[in-house]
């Protein structure tokens, strides 16, 4: 926990300092909205998907926030495993870091699930350390959009311990004694 938080103090990253944070909240204040679209307006919610896409498609630091401010809804929920945010503005700012941060990135699709209340996006992150490493990590965005197709609910779920673990030595080793005894 320790390395996680020097982690996240590196990067300029608050939490919500609670696993569910405001997370709940979110997802119930979300519901009627994403069924809507879901169901009225499946061409915005297809057009709001591609959007998001494009944008982790081209995770530049020079244009990630503007792009950003065209996928989110300017109250949006945000929740990445590692900070909770809400705002399009606040959302576009911590991605924009993020991309600062990235010496390389590669997001890989690998499925697109729809239910009546949103979209489920199955992924394989593949970032370059700044040491070289190549680190992959498997993952699901859960969205919900809004009938005019911007995202009003974003969490991801996401391999964090493995990912941490190929970036600081230490970590892996502990989290490697930690599975042998499980």
């Amino acid at each position: 926990v320790v390395v996680v938080m020097m982690v996240l103090a590196m990067i300029g990253c608050r939490s919500s300092g609670d696993l569910r944070g405001d997370g709940p909240r979110a997802l119930e204040a979300t519901e009627d909205e994403a069924r809507r679209a879901m169901a009225q307006a499946p061409e915005a919610v297809d057009e709001g998907l591609g959007r998001f896409l494009e944008l982790f498609d081209t995770f530049e630091a020079a244009s990630v926030a503007e792009a950003a401010l065209r996928v989110y809804a300017d109250d949006a929920y945000f929740h990445d495993g590692f900070v909770e945010l809400e705002g399009a503005g606040a959302i576009a700012d911590y991605l924009a870091r993020s991309a600062e941060h990235a010496t390389s990135l590669e997001i890989e699709i690998e499925e697109i699930v729809r239910s009546d209340s949103g979209v489920y996006v199955r992924w394989m992150m593949l970032f370059t350390t700044s040491g070289g490493k190549e680190v992959h990590a498997p993952g699901i965005s859960h969205l919900r959009f809004s009938p005019d197709g911007h995202i009003v609910y974003h969490r991801d779920y996401w391999d964090a311990s493995g990912a941490l673990a190929s970036m600081v030595p230490v970590v892996g080793s502990v989290l490697e004694a930690v599975r042998k005894r499980l």
